[in-house]
């Protein structure tokens, strides 16, 4: 390794936040391979200091945060940034075509951005059919943070069989394997005598590693949707159909950027009970209104018909690893997992259409199959997946 690269590190901090975002702060300030200084691109004088600190960077690392569902805090410093000297290294969030957080205004200010490199959450072959145009592409999926999520309770005193905590999908992602998975078990659990807590409570970093560590097991999949694109065109088509269905009201827009702006600066729990407040009343949210309509519905018209993307798109979330660290042993429909997770060796592999729920319900109970696969998928994590490992791995790109 060369010596160590002064990095300037920009990340947006506002009412929205998810633990892994933090993650990826601490590991940058903590590693031995980077000098950092970390800025919050939502401070009203972010141009005065990228403007001081620039001249003194040998490369700028854009977080998640700065791009994953809004990007009006990033517009006005690109200029900024695109004329710099330092090496630019921009990773993308929620790589999703999403209502409000769309792929083609990410595509078009990466390409004003135009940075050295561009860092995919997703495997190599999606993020290169999804930004491979724009500038050289890295695949650095999330990690395990093991100072933040580490094993505090014995598998045998924990209180929960399975506990879930995660939001629902939307039906306009056209992919409904979180709801299902967790329908399914939330309909078995009676009759299979299984002690679950599943829900969509945020918590905080602290809250959710104390969560973990209050149950045996937890249920998930990959993240992301089958039906990626470069082009939103058929987002804009589902919002169309969305606002023909609504008959009574005002309808305002999900990508109306003051709206956005005004709401990026409330709490999580004002956020909440606004768009509760919308559910019912004469002034409607578009992205409430699609998340009422069935997925079913969404998906016969939109979807069925629709071929998929030509790659691979659905990847590992910080969530796998957060479990991985807590000890607590993951039933997860069989995937790829960005080619991380061993089917049946780090995770106890459903099927989706749940033929072997028999099977896996069955290793799952037993003490020491759950033993060997939380044993065995902390010891794969902590070997070769921390964010210590990822930041190493920046670290050797941006010497090349």
């Amino acid at each position: 390794m060369d010596s160590v690269i002064s990095v300037l590190v920009l990340y947006a901090d506002y009412s929205v936040r998810a633990s892994y975002y933090d993650d990826w702060i601490e590991a940058f300030i903590e590693s031995r391979f980077f000098n950092t200084v970390s800025i919050n691109i939502c401070d009203s004088d972010i141009k005065r200091k990228l403007y001081h600190a620039l001249p003194d960077m040998d490369a700028v690392v854009l977080l998640h945060s700065t791009n994953a569902d809004q990007l009006f805090y990033l517009e006005p410093i690109v200029p900024i940034l695109e004329n710099c000297k330092a090496k630019v290294f921009s990773f993308v969030g929620n790589e999703v075509n999403l209502p409000g957080a769309p792929i083609e205004p990410k595509r078009k200010i990466l390409s004003q951005l135009n940075p050295d490199y561009i860092a995919t959450q997703l495997l190599q072959e999606a993020g290169d059919y999804l930004w491979g145009d724009i500038a050289p592409v890295v695949s650095v999926p999330h990690a395990l943070n093991p100072k933040s999520f580490f094993k505090t309770t014995l598998l045998k005193e924990r209180p929960l069989d399975l506990g879930v905590r995660s939001f629902r999908y939307p039906p306009h992602l056209g992919d409904d394997d979180r709801n299902r998975l967790m329908d399914y078990f939330q309909v078995i659990s009676d009759s299979r005598g299984l002690r679950v807590d599943i829900g969509e409570e945020r918590l905080d970093r602290q809250g959710w590693a104390a969560f973990l560590n209050s149950t045996r097991g937890t249920l998930a999949t990959e993240a992301g949707s089958w039906y990626l694109s470069r082009s939103d065109q058929f987002i804009d088509d589902i919002q169309n159909y969305v606002r023909s269905q609504n008959r009574r009201g005002i309808v305002l827009s999900a990508e109306n950027s003051r709206l956005r702006r005004i709401a990026h600066k409330l709490p999580w729990w004002v956020r909440q009970l606004i768009l509760k407040a919308l559910r019912g009343g004469p002034i409607r949210y578009e992205s409430t209104l699609t998340s009422e309509l069935s997925f079913d519905e969404i998906y016969e018209k939109f979807f069925k018909s629709r071929e998929r993307a030509p790659v691979y798109t659905k990847c590992i979330s910080s969530r796998h690893f957060d479990a991985m660290g807590t000890g607590t042993g993951m039933i997860l429909f069989k995937g790829r997992y960005n080619d991380i997770l061993v089917p049946d060796l780090h995770y106890f592999a459903l099927e989706h259409d749940f033929s072997n729920i028999d099977e896996i319900l069955a290793r799952f109970e037993d003490p020491g199959q759950l033993q060997d696969i939380t044993e065995a998928s902390l010891e794969h994590a902590l070997g070769h997946h921390t964010y210590t490992h990822r930041v190493e791995t920046i670290a050797s790109i941006l010497n090349e």
